[in-house]
């Protein structure tokens, strides 16, 4: 091959401190057309940036001296258009966070990883280079076009159309990227539910079912879309911070500690809001959770707020929260119904929740709004869906741990994950989706 053909080649850059981990991805590439770069610490990768342009970046996690979260950030800087996957596994949350936010990574893949899944991913991220950079080119083409325009006679306007028509185009496929990047990087975040889930002293259905009813309330209470969305999640990430407890605290039931295990337990929310510093765009959740202690008379924590003092959010998860830790025999040594929770938490209005709050929680009750089991009962299975669907719910397994989230639209690759899914785990999957839509083209401008 000459040494003009490999100028044309995309370079992909591995950074892994581990020989083994760098020559499988050797081998994984070594049929591609790609020119691979290796290295073994984030200072040396950094070090080829400084030389190379490079199209795309898998950086694991677990480094000395640099983590994979700090190289990222500073691969974000040199080359802001490199697309960048990150490979680590559930070992390190904090950091992970960081990666997702500061390193702007694009996709995460656990270790050991899926050769078809990772080749696909990284297919992805080179055809989006491509047409990140192709924009920018045709936008900077385009515009030194359109100088000279100026000074020709009204004859080449049909030039300038179909130069629009083409940007516009552009801009279109673009966009549309954009949009699967940012569901990718929701799908990410759903990371944080499953860390939750997979702990065997937590519950994934009890997180659902709390922020399903926290979003409901909100629903019934008139707020806003953006209040509603997190609030719900503020629901789901509600107990994150208790990961941080001793085991005891969390295995044990709350009415049962004693008044030392009782102040520690109550400082999960804090940890919680320290674990989510990193996620800058989940703030509104972390302040939600923060205060979610806090009762409406006052007396809570950890600042002893009051009534309208305290965010309308944590008011509201409140609520939630204890109605269910009533149904899941956690707030005191009976089992209650959905209406004993309910009567118990009525008693305590003006004291301990808001009085609006508890009446929303009736008319929700009253209503049917309260589901028990967030499981989806109906779908098509996994040997009916097709490439190009979207699925309309989320995809929980029979633990509820989240598969794949709502908006995902369904690639082969995932396709055949949910197939050795069903396969290794003897477990069917029902699936709710919206049929393929054919996307229609742009109109030519005249």
């Amino acid at each position: 091959m000459s040494q003009s053909e490999t100028t044309l080649l995309p370079v992909i850059l591995c950074v892994d401190d581990e020989t083994s981990i760098l020559k499988s991805l050797q081998r994984l590439f070594m049929s591609k057309n790609v020119k691979l770069l290796q290295a073994s610490s984030g200072q040396q990768a950094i070090e080829f940036m400084q030389k190379e342009k490079v199209n795309l970046i898998i950086s694991d996690m677990r480094m000395p001296n640099m983590t994979g979260a700090e190289f990222l950030a500073q691969a974000a800087i040199l080359q802001p258009d490199a697309y960048r996957i990150l490979m680590t596994g559930y070992s390190d949350l904090a950091s992970t966070v960081s990666a997702i936010n500061v390193g702007k990574i694009h996709r995460y893949i656990q270790k050991p990883w899926d050769n078809t899944e990772l080749l696909s991913q990284v297919e992805d991220g080179l055809e989006m280079f491509r047409l990140v950079t192709a924009n920018k080119r045709l936008t900077a083409k385009v515009a030194a076009q359109n100088k000279q325009l100026k000074e020709l006679n009204h004859g080449l306007e049909e030039m300038v159309h179909q130069r629009t028509a083409q940007l516009k185009k552009t801009l279109h496929q673009f966009k549309q990227l954009a949009v699967t990047r940012e569901n990718e990087q929701k799908a990410t975040l759903e990371v944080l539910y499953n860390i939750i889930s997979i702990n065997p002293a937590l519950s994934g259905k009890f997180a659902q079912n709390v922020s399903e009813t926290s979003a409901n309330l909100a629903s019934i209470m008139s707020l806003n879309s953006v209040d509603r969305e997190f609030i719900g999640k503020a629901g789901l990430y509600c107990d994150l911070g208790k990961l941080g407890l001793p085991a005891h605290c969390i295995n044990t039931p709350f009415y049962k500690l004693d008044s030392q295990d009782r102040r520690l337990f109550l400082q999960h929310p804090q940890l919680a809001e320290d674990m989510l510093a990193p996620a800058v765009h989940l703030n509104g959740v972390s302040e939600i959770i923060s205060n979610q202690y806090e009762r409406f008379n006052g007396t809570g924590e950890p600042m002893q707020k009051v009534a309208e003092d305290i965010p309308i959010g944590s008011r509201i998860l409140a609520v939630a929260r204890d109605f269910w830790l009533a149904i899941y025999q956690q707030l005191n040594a009976k089992r209650h119904t959905r209406q004993e929770a309910y009567a118990v938490l009525q008693m305590q209005q003006g004291s301990v929740y808001d009085p609006t709050v508890i009446a929303a929680l009736g008319k929700l009750i009253s209503n049917n709004g309260i589901v028990n089991d967030n499981r989806i009962e109906e779908g098509l299975s996994v040997e009916q869906i097709t490439v190009g669907m979207r699925l309309t719910h989320n995809l929980y397994n029979r633990k509820h741990m989240l598969l794949l989230p709502k908006g995902h639209t369904v690639s082969q690759s995932s396709l055949n994950n949910l197939v050795r899914y069903q396969a290794k785990h003897q477990e069917q999957l029902l699936i709710q989706v919206e049929p393929i839509v054919i996307a229609q083209p742009l109109p030519e401008e005249n």
